[in-house]
């Protein structure tokens, strides 16, 4: 249970207030700056907008470690790994938002970060798959794939970051959804954790819903899949609650991402460069607002994601199936809307 020395409602208003109160700091900083993003024909957005906004999620969930390691929530060594490799997200985004960063550079970083955040989880969770289960009995395979993957969701979460609201929406409801699910499975400790980093982002939402006030930025945008995946890994080696619920809620961001990517690869595009092809940036076009699309991820998160990822809990071995059956559909929904095709001009 809360310590019930900590007043949950207090320590919860001080999360959104604090990541509120820094976003808005952040964009004052930033006008004064003149640190704004320009409208172009690969962004979204109409109008100068500041960015860097992620600071403030990022600040506030690095000292949120410090709660959870001091309420024994979560091993001491992994939130130490998880502060400073936190910081060192942060730090890569800002400087890549205000800077100039290789993108080699930068995914060498992500890797090598990624690395150390896997030896600090204090052991290699037990993956289940249509019900034989996958362990440090084959770790030489295993690390490897969650490497890649992790690397993976870090940048897809910043390619996904790519209209108003959108990527702290899926925060929102990912941890929201989490914090059920721990809930339901008994594991009352990490469903705070998971609605104490909602908070997080929703001090920061504030500022970021339709039409933005300022960008999540890449600073936020690689924090959000760093610490996702961190939380994923550590909380699937401390509880029996199922990775593939975690996986599932993010399927819509996986599966545009990835076949966005496919389709720019094999049509020969330079997967490298920057561009607004992804379904959801086809929808907001033809939508002509951005709270439309941000809002209709939202719902088919609730009615949709939500209750498949409990099922993985209900039946601890439909996680793979329903995880390829959702992933599928809205691989097929996402190349109907052409992603990563370029429009044919006449």
């Amino acid at each position: 249970m809360f310590n019930s020395s900590i007043s949950l409602a207090f320590v919860m208003f001080s999360v959104v207030a604090g990541a509120a109160g820094l976003t808005v700091a952040v964009r004052s900083w930033a006008v004064r700056r003149d640190a704004l993003v320009l409208p172009s024909d690969r962004c979204s957005h109409t109008i100068p907008t500041p960015h860097g906004g992620g600071i403030a999620i990022g600040a506030i969930s690095i000292i949120l470690g410090v709660l959870f390691s001091v309420l024994d929530w979560v091993p001491d060594s992994s939130m130490v790994a998880f502060m400073c490799l936190g910081f060192v997200m942060l730090a890569l985004g800002v400087w890549d938002d205000f800077g100039d960063i290789s993108s080699k550079l930068r995914l060498c970083a992500h890797f090598l970060v990624v690395a150390i955040g896997m030896w600090s989880i204090p052991k290699l969770p037990v993956f289940s798959v249509f019900g034989v289960q996958v362990d440090s009995s084959v770790a030489f395979l295993l690390w490897p794939m969650l490497a890649f993957a992790w690397v993976w969701l870090i940048n897809l979460y910043n390619f996904m970051d790519g209209i108003d609201g959108l990527a702290a929406m899926q925060a929102l409801l990912l941890f929201g959804g989490m914090a059920l699910n721990f809930w339901y499975v008994g594991y009352d400790q990490w469903a705070w954790i998971c609605v104490f980093l909602l908070g997080a982002v929703l001090g920061f939402t504030i500022l970021n819903w339709p039409p933005a006030k300022i960008f999540m930025g890449d600073g936020g945008s690689g924090f959000l899949g760093f610490i996702i995946g961190f939380m994923m890994l550590l909380s699937a080696a401390q509880t029996k609650v199922s990775m593939w619920s975690w996986i599932i809620l993010l399927t819509l961001f996986i599966a545009d991402a990835t076949t966005t990517l496919l389709v720019r690869f094999f049509t020969g595009q330079n997967v490298l460069q920057a561009h607004r092809l992804h379904a959801y940036q086809k929808l907001a076009q033809r939508a002509g607002r951005h709270a439309p699309v941000t809002l209709g991820y939202g719902a088919l998160m609730l009615t949709v994601l939500l209750p498949a990822s409990m099922l993985a809990n209900k039946f601890p071995y439909s996680g793979p199936l329903v995880f390829a059956g959702l992933f599928l559909a809205a691989s097929i929904s996402a190349f109907l809307l052409g992603a990563g095709r370029r429009e044919v001009s006449v």
